[in-house]
């Protein structure tokens, strides 16, 4: 699987095409391949969607598959990125109230280092090995008609997280070259 999504070649160059097929992953001799990709035909961030309400039941092989994409991405200095959604699922003083998200005693944890973070959070990176700062939790909208300005909140830090580092990325490549 993880070949269908990176693919290393000269450790420098990478292509990710819209020909994706997890049984039959782009080889380099395939005629969409792309040898030479220029800075925009890369990946710039690797990003993973997990359920903060049962990131504990995905099964061992799943998180696996993540990990061997993961660790491809890393090697060629991908960031990389989770989204935990459904925030609200996993308690339900934060389904009253999001701005309770990181302050609820069942989503809270103290660590050693009195960084508050999700007990969800902490899972999803000791599972999958991305680091906790680059953790983002949301609430989805499922069934809401309108607009509801806290989950917005939350939403745009995750996007504006998201875009800056991989800007952050794509600047660093464009130097490097």
């Amino acid at each position: 699987m993880a070949d269908a999504l990176v693919d290393s070649t000269g450790g420098k160059s990478y292509s990710f095409t819209v020909k994706f097929n997890p049984i039959h992953p782009i080889s380099t001799e395939d005629i969409d391949y792309k040898h030479d990709p220029s800075l925009t035909d890369r990946i710039h961030c690797l990003l993973s969607v997990l359920p903060a309400d049962n990131i504990s039941l995905i099964s061992e092989e799943v998180i696996q598959k993540m990990k061997t994409v993961r660790g491809k991405a890393r090697d060629l200095g991908i960031p990389q990125i989770a989204i935990m959604t459904m925030v609200d699922k996993a308690c339900p003083l934060v389904q009253n109230d999001l701005e309770k998200v990181y302050i609820s005693k069942r989503i809270k944890e103290k660590a050693s280092t009195t960084v508050i973070f999700f007990p969800n959070m902490k899972v999803c990176s000791d599972r999958l090995g991305v680091p906790m700062n680059c953790i983002f939790p949301v609430q989805n909208y499922f069934e809401q008609v309108t607009n509801n300005v806290k989950m917005d909140i939350l939403l745009l830090m995750a996007i504006k997280n998201i875009i800056a580092i991989a800007n952050d990325y794509a600047e660093n490549q464009a130097c490097a070259e």
